[in-house]
């Protein structure tokens, strides 16, 4: 039999050990874009919240050090903080995807770092940054029920014509 026939010529053969391009599997190796908090819409952001809440838990869970002088009990009323915040999460989403290099989470630690030090900058400012470590969940669940609704009025007023500066918000 012939080499070519066979698959055992020597091109073949160092074939099967090229890395091959993976098919994505899940939504992390998709290339989902980052969330821009900004220009998100209502639905979006319904869907957004909850998993953007259920995250910093964790990660003030998995980091201590996070305390309310860095992400303050209400950190979700602060848009500077949630768009840090989620920053941070959409570079660990893609950092530990499959297909991410091994140096990726030494990456995600140093941006990890300078998000922490520019939240405390952010966090400084606040007056409600040094109170309760926790939030209650009703709290919680209040704010996105009105951020919904202010990103619904917004929407129908651009939606009729009118600029987005009629709603003073």
């Amino acid at each position: 039999m012939d080499d070519v026939t066979t698959g055992n010529s020597p091109r073949d053969v160092l074939r099967r050990f090229e890395p091959r391009p993976r098919v994505a599997e899940s939504a992390e190796e998709k290339g989902v874009p980052p969330v821009h908090w900004p220009s998100l819409g209502a639905i979006p952001a319904q869907r957004e919240w909850p998993e953007l809440g259920r995250w910093v838990g964790e990660l003030r869970e998995r980091y201590p050090g996070l305390d309310s002088y860095v992400v303050p009990a209400c950190w979700y009323a602060h848009e500077s903080l949630v768009v840090a915040l989620q920053a941070l999460k959409d570079h660990e989403r893609i950092a530990y995807a499959v297909t991410s290099p091994a140096s990726s989470g030494t990456d995600w630690h140093r941006a990890f770092r300078d998000i922490t030090m520019l939240l405390h900058q952010f966090t400084a400012d606040l007056r409600c940054g040094h109170g309760q470590e926790h939030t209650t969940r009703e709290a919680f669940d209040d704010f996105v029920v009105d951020d919904i609704a202010r990103r619904r009025r917004r929407a129908a007023t651009v939606a009729l014509g009118h600029s987005d500066e009629t709603t003073n918000e």
